[in-house]
């Protein structure tokens, strides 16, 4: 191998030495040895992958659970339930078809609207009185300590 220029090395007594590099360079050890130096391009697709997984049960897997138990809500719903929808109204079932539900909404018990079946919020009846509704009080945590 040829010495090259940035391989020489001075020494601190003026003399400019001709040694060159030779083979004991020290290589980190990793978690995976000198594999990820060999293979840096790898270290990008675990991070990604790892960045993905993080991401997946995070956010998209609450979201489908979520979705999962107001999907089995919806479709629990039968004639004659009470029912809240996404934009606050109260109605009644009054009858139901394959996507969609009849619904009869306020006082006046003549109007029937169709409802698709993803615009059900779920199963509420109105709140008519102008009390507010009994709250349970959970049982007050203690402390770390069983203080306060």
């Amino acid at each position: 191998m040829v010495p090259f220029l940035l391989d020489t090395v001075i020494t601190p007594g003026g003399e400019a030495a001709a040694e060159t590099a030779t083979t004991t360079t020290t290589q980190s050890t990793g978690l995976f040895g000198t594999w990820m130096a060999d293979h840096p391009v790898m270290l990008i697709v675990i991070y990604c992958v790892v960045l993905l997984a993080i991401m997946y049960f995070l956010s998209i897997r609450p979201t489908q659970k979520k979705e999962k138990q107001l999907a089995e809500l919806r479709n629990a719903i039968e004639i004659g339930d009470s029912i809240v929808t996404n934009s606050g109204f109260y109605g009644k079932v009054v009858d139901m078809t394959y996507d969609c539900l009849i619904v009869e909404f306020g006082l006046n018990r003549g109007v029937r609207i169709p409802v698709a079946k993803t615009e059900v919020f779920g199963k509420a009846e109105p709140n008519m009185s102008n009390e507010a509704p009994v709250v349970e009080e959970a049982p007050k945590k203690k402390g770390l300590f069983k203080r306060g």
